[in-house]
């Protein structure tokens, strides 16, 4: 391996005559101009179990990656005017400001927001906004069961899954080992287009047949028998309901809570700074 590394230095190097007239540091192995890679570099770079047919792909790349980024750097100083060389490097700095400073805010934010958002605060955002919150798509409630067309009892998982009481939900919940698959939670909203992926005798074309509000069906194809129950419908540009835009709700509100902290943030910085006189304004 210390000679693969050292080879694929030479030849990354080769044409290069001026790098070996430097004073090269004693761990160097591979050179551009006054930056350098240590054997220590590029041994970080492998994991820890590795081929030496992986060892030299990943050396290899990433040597001639590194290269090409310095390279590019030293042209670029020797050939973009100084000006726009200053405008660049306060480019960088800003960014590097940036950097910095995002990062400091979002840690202060992870240790000291609290970002438990109340019921209440939802439902009343809900409340004020309910005009803004229209469905781009059909939902509906419902519950299915998917059985073999072999199934030995379909009749007595019929008159559960009718019932659709707490009680009969538990027994078919006993029993749905023996289901090719089932949904049986009718309570919240899903999208149209889980049903078509669910109950396939159920499509675009013949939907309108069999998607209703307060509808059953017993369906069967050549690889199951469906019962299907819908419960409620709402169609594309009908109000959401609360339940499906509360995790919405709470981000919005979680957002405006992180700005207003990071805004007090920042003024409770600068009036610390200007009472201690770290800033300063001269007249």
């Amino acid at each position: 391996m210390h000679k693969l590394f050292y080879y694929i230095a030479f030849l990354l190097l080769l044409n290069s005559c001026e790098y070996f007239q430097q004073a090269q540091p004693i761990d160097a192995v591979v050179m551009v101009g006054d930056a350098y890679l240590s054997q220590e570099d590029i041994e970080n770079l492998l994991p820890e179990q590795y081929t030496k047919e992986d060892s030299a792909i990943i050396v290899s790349s990433y040597i001639n990656n590194w290269a090409t980024e310095r390279l590019l750097m030293q042209n670029a100083r020797k050939n973009i005017s100084l000006s726009q060389q200053e405008q660049l490097d306060k480019l960088i700095e800003k960014y590097r400001f940036e950097l910095y400073s995002q990062a400091y805010k979002q840690e202060l934010t992870k240790q000291n927001l609290d970002t438990l958002i109340k019921s209440t605060a939802v439902e009343n955002y809900f409340k004020e906004h309910q005009k803004d919150f229209k469905l781009n798509e059909d939902l509906v409630q419902f519950r299915y069961i998917q059985l073999d067309p072999l199934y030995a009892d379909v009749d007595m998982v019929d008159k559960l899954f009718n019932k659709g009481t707490e009680d009969a939900f538990n027994k078919l919940d006993s029993l749905s080992l023996g289901f090719k698959s089932h949904f049986l939670n009718d309570s919240i909203w899903v999208q149209k287009n889980i049903v078509f992926n669910r109950v396939t005798t159920i499509t675009p074309s013949n939907e309108e047949r069999y998607i209703k509000d307060n509808k059953y069906w017993k369906l069967e194809d050549s690889v199951g028998v469906y019962l299907v129950r819908f419960n409620n419908v709402l169609r594309r540009g009908d109000n959401a309901p609360l339940s499906y835009v509360k995790p919405t709700i709470k981000q919005v509100l979680l957002n405006r809570r992180k700005l207003n902290y990071i805004k007090k943030l920042e003024k409770d910085l600068l009036d610390d700074a200007i009472k201690s006189k770290k800033f300063q304004i001269k007249s």
